[in-house]
């Protein structure tokens, strides 16, 4: 069968592509009819043995395809050492498809992440707007930090974007304070706990959201954030206050 499968041609070969030998199929990859549908055909099977992924990876000839480069790269027996320097071959959608893919290495994934948002203003404005609306948690958080509305407005309207993802992009140093007033005017974060918790350690937040947030949260919230140090004196000490005043009030309901 070996031998056949080195010299196989037309349907044969097509045929010999599914076979489930490994010998087989090492002597199919030898079989000079091997272009690159039937390459893609080997490297769909998502039950390929690794050493034929490997093989086919390793032929300089045949990554010179960029389809086939892809589909080494979303094969989820591709070796970790040939797949990561074919990232930098991808277009902008074929990263964005990796990330998304089934199988693939969470590492690989998130490098896929890196290489998206290390482009950042980069990226034309509508990529960008179609990553913030379609790309993954991590993608769509990163956007958040773009300068454009209409992106930072795609990206909180992203349905993978969570809680602590909005929470994580207000606290940090670089947030501005286009975020902080998009994410207090968005109907699906406004309310959202740990993103109210991250708003009060804003520095663009106004004292009438902050006094409306505050009386919103519980004693134990009150007491983190008159105690934290990222928050400004002022509004540790109105926190303080206000959760002093609380506390009175709940001793003389049960006095």
């Amino acid at each position: 069968m070996a031998e056949q499968a080195r010299t196989a041609s037309g349907p044969q070969l097509e045929n010999l592509l599914y076979h489930r030998s490994r010998e087989v199929l090492e002597a199919v990859l030898e079989n000079p009819h091997m272009g690159e549908q039937q390459l893609a055909v080997l490297l769909a099977r998502r039950d390929l043995p690794r050493e034929i992924v490997t093989r086919i990876a390793k032929n300089k000839e045949w990554m010179r395809s960029y389809s086939l480069k892809v589909a080494v790269l979303k094969h989820p027996r591709a070796p970790r050492h040939l797949t990561v320097p074919l990232l930098k071959f991808l277009y902008l959608f074929d990263l964005l498809a990796l990330v998304a893919a089934i199988g693939v290495p969470a590492e690989l994934k998130r490098m896929a992440e890196n290489a998206i948002l290390s482009q950042g203003e980069g990226i034309a404005l509508g990529q960008r707007l179609s990553l913030a609306r379609r790309g993954s948690t991590r993608i769509a958080a990163g956007l958040l930090a773009d300068p454009d509305p209409k992106v930072l407005a795609a990206a909180l309207g992203n349905p993978s974007l969570t809680d602590y993802s909005v929470a994580a992009a207000l606290l940090k140093e670089t947030a501005t304070s286009h975020l902080t007033d998009a994410v207090i005017a968005h109907p699906r974060w406004a309310m959202r706990h740990p993103v109210k918790l991250a708003l009060l350690r804003s520095p663009h937040l106004s004292l009438a959201r902050l006094m409306g947030i505050l009386a919103e949260i519980s004693l134990g919230d009150l007491s983190d954030l008159a105690a934290d140090p990222r928050v400004a004196k002022s509004l540790r000490g109105y926190a303080a206050r206000t959760l002093q005043a609380r506390r009175s009030l709940m001793k003389a309901k049960y006095l």
